[in-house]
């Protein structure tokens, strides 16, 4: 696929995700959006640097908690880092914890930091939200 149209789609694919849980239709609506990402990502990997760009933005510059435009929805970027375990995720993560919290973990308890960590867990708890792992689970 043509460099401009997987930027296109990705930007799309996140939109929607982002319209989504504005709307508060919740994450099972969008994970079918958040799975679009990640599968993308894997398709296209030279979109990789774009979207850990957005992560980093929506983490370091922005609140990773806001729907904000802009903004990648947290729970796309604990999605993506569960699926794809990019050691960026992790970096960036830690970044944040240093930057808002001193780099004291403790403090950053409740932090989207911490989940994005705790994403890269193959038993990650929030698995239990997403239809695809409940399904995987059930199989």
């Amino acid at each position: 696929m043509d460099f401009s149209y997987a930027e296109q789609l990705l930007a799309i694919y996140i939109e929607n995700a982002r319209r989504v849980l504005v709307a508060h239709f919740g994450v099972d609506r969008a994970e079918r959006s958040f799975f679009d990402v990640v599968e993308l990502l894997r398709e296209e990997p030279k979109l990789s640097s774009l979207f850990l760009q957005a992560v980093r933005d929506s983490f370091i510059k922005h609140d990773p908690r806001s729907l904000d435009e802009g903004v990648l929805p947290r729970e796309l970027v604990e999605v993506a880092t569960h699926e794809l375990r990019w050691p960026e995720f992790g970096e960036i993560a830690r970044e944040r914890i240093e930057l808002k919290f001193g780099g004291d973990q403790r403090l950053a308890a409740s932090d989207p930091a911490m989940a994005v960590l705790a994403a890269y867990d193959p038993a990650w708890e929030d698995r239990e939200f997403y239809r695809k792992y409940r399904e995987q689970g059930a199989a």
